[in-house]
């Protein structure tokens, strides 16, 4: 992009691409202990972190809080240049709280269901 890594506001953006996939990976990790089953656990890794923020808009109160809480629209929010408005918006320390909120949620998950199942 010509940007240097030194401009403000890159790092941030830098950081964010590169945790978006270890995130997404625990996500799917925590899918697979609960369902343990391969094809049911891809298929709800896509349809979770995929398929359901291409469904939820920023048009609906309970849409967009759903929609601000999924990583996809985290790294967007993290990642944007300009904020355009939006009826219900969220804040940058906001983004990073669903970042380590899914990943903190996404361990915690599978350690347990691991844990629980293969005593």
């Amino acid at each position: 992009m010509g940007v240097p890594i030194g401009d403000p506001g890159a790092l941030p953006v830098v950081l964010a691409s590169a945790l978006l996939a270890p995130v997404c990976a625990l996500a799917g990790l925590a899918l697979g202990a609960v369902i343990r089953h391969t094809a049911a656990t891809m298929t709800a890794t896509v349809a979770v972190l995929v398929l359901l923020p291409l469904v939820l808009t920023d048009g609906r109160h309970w849409s967009a809080v759903l929609d601000h809480a999924m990583p996809y629209q985290a790294w967007i929010r993290l990642s944007a240049v300009d904020h355009s408005r939006s009826p219900f918006p969220w804040t940058t320390s906001g983004a990073w709280t669903v970042y380590a909120v899914w990943a903190l949620a996404a361990a915690v998950l599978a350690v347990a269901g691991v844990h629980r199942r293969d005593q």
